[in-house]
């Protein structure tokens, strides 16, 4: 039984400005020929599903709610096919928001972060995403550097 859902259309409309700015950082086969997300990379957002369907080891992540109104924005970099699952169970166990992020973060969103991106481009990453999205909750997103974009990051990659 898999768990992942359709992105609902107003989630994938405010997606591709996101996909198609960080697109050459992501995971190679992620987008449609159109630069649109692959179906598989949402799923519900508890640590259960996260843990049966998303097995990306760095990803920007996106929480939704009930309304696809984008909740919160995050990133991991671990060593781990579980790094999302593990990461998302951390904002669930928060002694504060936990309570509230598990009744108001429906959908979780994946975009899985190329191998060989360290911590810092998987952060940049974060902060372009969250720039385009503006979640309603958390202000802790990395600042973007206009000078290094995601293609010129890309390209130091490669470098």
């Amino acid at each position: 039984m898999s768990t992942t859902v359709p992105i609902p259309r107003q989630i994938r409309r405010q997606l591709t400005p996101v996909t198609r700015t960080l697109a050459p950082l992501l995971d190679v086969g992620v987008l449609t020929h159109n630069g649109g997300l692959l179906a598989g990379l949402t799923c519900r957002a508890t640590v259960e599903a996260a843990r049966r369907s998303i097995t990306a080891p760095s990803a920007v992540y996106v929480a939704w709610d009930v309304r696809c109104c984008c909740r919160y924005v995050g990133s991991v970099c671990r060593r781990s096919s579980t790094a999302v699952a593990d990461r998302l169970g951390e904002h669930h166990q928060h002694p504060d928001e936990g309570p509230a992020r598990r009744s108001s973060w429906v959908l979780l969103t994946v975009l899985p972060i190329r191998a060989d991106a360290p911590p810092r481009i998987v952060r940049a990453a974060e902060g372009w995403a969250a720039c385009f999205l503006a979640p309603l909750d958390g202000t802790a997103h990395p600042s973007i550097d206009l000078t290094q974009v995601p293609a010129a990051l890309a390209a130091s990659l490669a470098a």
